[in-house]
């Protein structure tokens, strides 16, 4: 066999790559030596011809290659069963015994591009790029091996793969998949929608965030922006609030939510309102409502780069009109899961906010995403979770 085909980077562009950073730019690419279709494995070297790792390349995408291995490991069933059983033991140390958990976490767990969730006994994974989607049958045997799974959902409906040349689907990969599945998340019974829920189901990334709320809600009226599912709510009516209304868009998340909440026995406490949150959030200023505490957990606002300054518009008079809403000495839990958004510019769009509503605020906590969602220290992309807890003073 000849040599394998190699990426050679321009000189000063491996500083990234030598840090941690599985990302290799098209524009840091001097050349390609050899012959390699999309998908394909590919060496990469400085310019020097210093091997820095394997790599699957797409020159479709502008992120034209992403590392799998430092080493020369071979790409085999044996490497995702090695690297899934790493993933394992770290989810049994920071959430133990937890049966719904993120279970790889894409570059957190060194898998760019592969991300599986676990609902007690079902898998629903999401394959994002060509070079996974390559290796398929490879993952799925690895799978097998160290999860053994009743049953697996392929979620590939991510935008993100209309940009590696990948068509949009959802379905059953294998074994038994129901629509709907009965899961424990924080002492909970939730349902998850495999097939046609968002992301892929349920979203685990905020569990440990809802538990501040539950600490704040005694005896408290609470609004649940953007309540999708109802879990805040739940977690503040088990927390003893008075009151809590959820506002969601979508009419179907809404049902899920009122089963969510009567299948938990918290019917009496919580209300649902279907409607644009940015909508109703004016109308009750409009109608000198207010609330102890405000949760507002969008969707990410920021589609891209160049919708920053859109979207940061967006969060601030979001923010803005909720802080108008909350009572004397009330609670503001503030997130944003919009990764452009860094976290000193969500801090300073909470600071205008609050200077346009009038209103000092404290800050309490400032917190990111749940531990199943591990953030590399030299991957800051593997962060995008902001939730910040501001008090009214």
């Amino acid at each position: 066999m000849g040599a394998p085909p190699r990426l050679v980077l321009r000189k000063n562009q491996d500083r990234r790559v030598r840090g941690g950073h599985p990302w290799i730019f098209s524009n840091e690419v001097a050349t390609l030596e050899g012959s390699a279709t999309d998908g394909d494995l590919v060496e990469i070297a400085d310019f020097r011809g210093a091997f820095l790792g394997r790599a699957y390349y797409n020159h479709r995408s502008l992120i034209c290659a992403r590392v799998l291995t430092r080493g020369r490991d071979e790409i085999d069933a044996a490497f995702f069963v090695r690297r899934l059983q790493r993933a394992l033991r770290y989810r049994e140390t920071v959430l133990p015994g937890a049966r719904t958990v993120r279970l790889v976490h894409a570059e957190g767990d060194q898998l760019p591009g592969l991300v599986i969730d676990r609902y007690g006994d079902h898998l629903v994974v999401q394959v994002t790029t060509l070079g996974i989607e390559r290796r398929l049958d490879l993952v799925r045997e690895a799978i097998e091996l160290v999860l053994a799974p009743k049953g697996v959902v392929r979620a590939g409906d991510s935008p993100l793969r209309a940009l590696e040349g990948l068509p949009i689907e959802r379905a059953p990969w294998w074994g038994d998949v129901p629509e709907r599945v009965e899961v424990e998340v924080g002492g909970f019974a939730l349902e998850a929608d495999l097939l046609g829920g968002q992301k892929t189901g349920l979203f685990l990334d905020q569990r440990e965030n809802r538990k501040l709320l539950e600490a704040r809600a005694a005896g408290r009226r609470v609004l649940d922006l953007f309540g999708y599912q109802g879990e805040w709510a739940l977690h503040a009516a088990r927390g003893g609030a008075a009151s809590v209304l959820v506002v969601d868009s979508s009419e179907p998340a809404l049902a899920v939510a009122r089963r969510n909440v009567e299948r938990n026995g918290f019917g009496e406490r919580i209300s649902r309102r279907r409607g644009d949150a940015f909508d109703v959030v004016r109308e009750l200023a409009r109608g000198e409502e207010r609330f102890d505490v405000v949760v507002i957990d969008p969707p990410a606002l920021v589609k891209s780069r160049g919708h920053l300054a859109a979207g940061a518009r967006a969060y601030r008079e979001l923010n803005r009109a909720a802080m108008s809403l909350l009572a004397e000495g009330g609670t503001l839990i503030s997130c944003s899961c919009s990764h452009q958004l860094e976290d000193a510019l969500f801090r300073q769009v909470l600071l205008e906010a609050a200077r346009a509503a009038r209103r000092p605020f404290r800050v309490v906590e400032w917190r990111g995403e749940s531990p199943d969602h591990p953030q590399l220290l030299a991957v800051p992309e593997t962060h995008y979770l902001k939730c910040a807890v501001l008090e009214a003073v």
